[in-house]
């Protein structure tokens, strides 16, 4: 679940990094200023959408930062002689994905206790899917 205080901090300091009060700041991601007054004043929650326009304009909001607070990791750089702190940085090895061979479809898993499966495409849009009752 969002931490809604812990986001507006982030919220506030992304306005404060790029010089923008809310006017500026809804006017930069295409909402309306009363939509960011809101979220800025608690009365409303971010929606999905608000959250992927930030996502769009701004190349430092990465959805793990946003949304929980996970700072962004810099690759390392190429350089050896480099003794800065993002080049001493070490990657865990990447995974080889082995195929899945116990795969169930939807109606074979037990859905007592899902609430709901959301599907987030690339386009901003996502489909909500519930169990049958």
């Amino acid at each position: 679940m969002l931490n809604i205080d812990a986001f507006l901090i982030r919220l506030e300091q992304l306005m404060e990094n790029n010089q923008l009060n809310a006017a500026a700041f809804a006017e930069k991601i295409g909402v309306q200023r009363s939509s960011v007054s809101h979220i800025l004043s608690r009365r409303n929650k971010p929606s999905l959408e608000f959250i992927l326009k930030i996502h769009a304009e701004f190349e430092e909001a990465d959805f793990d930062w946003l949304l929980l607070g996970v700072p962004q990791h810099k690759p390392p750089t190429l350089d050896s002689n480099d003794k800065s702190p993002e080049a001493q940085i070490e990657f865990p090895p990447t995974e080889v994905k082995q195929p899945l061979t116990n795969q169930k479809t939807i109606t074979e898993i037990n859905t007592t206790e899902i609430t709901q499966i959301i599907q987030v495409y690339k386009d901003g849009t996502f489909d909500v899917f519930m169990p049958k009752s």
